[in-house]
């Protein structure tokens, strides 16, 4: 399983992964899910499962804003986490 942390813009996007990994946390930008954003084109950052804790922080440390997050299942279902 992954975690898909959605940001307002892919510049944000770009930036949030660019954080992560600057504090060792494997992401990669990727286009939302059309059924996590049915109204646009909106971009984040994909973790794995276990660096969700550890992701948040750095986010926040950087001012990048997380809106929604994601869990992006192995069957491609995805659901929006409850924070």
């Amino acid at each position: 399983m992954h975690y898909i942390i959605l940001c307002r813009s892919l510049t944000k996007a770009q930036g949030a992964a660019r954080a992560l990994q600057s504090a060792g946390i494997f992401a990669s930008v990727t286009k939302a899910p059309q059924s996590a954003n049915p109204g646009g084109c909106t971009y984040g950052v994909k973790i794995g499962e276990r660096k969700l804790a550890a992701a948040l922080p750095v986010l926040r440390e950087t001012g990048v804003a997380a809106d929604k997050i994601f869990s992006l299942q192995p069957d491609g279902s995805v659901s929006e986490v409850k924070r």
